[in-house]
């Protein structure tokens, strides 16, 4: 069951970044709907962006806090 929460949260993790990706283009390449010149407007989109680039830190966050650093033990043979 472990592994299919893992696998879970790193497909949420890379949808939302993609979709974050997306919406910060969608904001760079806005343009005026009347006159069509590009602006930096309808800052809707940077809002999502945001939000989805918080999603994806809080599953990767997510992923490296349910496994801690597991010192293995080394068995050296002669």
């Amino acid at each position: 069951m472990k592994g299919l929460v893992d696998i879970l949260l790193w497909v949420v993790a890379g949808l939302s970044a993609i979709g974050a990706i997306y919406e910060v283009f969608a904001f760079l390449s806005y343009k005026d709907p009347v006159t069509g010149a590009p602006e930096y407007g309808h800052s809707g989109h940077l809002w999502l962006a945001g939000i989805a680039g918080i999603v994806t830190v809080a599953c990767i966050v997510i992923l490296f806090l349910r496994h801690p650093r597991v010192e293995e033990e080394i068995h050296v043979t002669k």
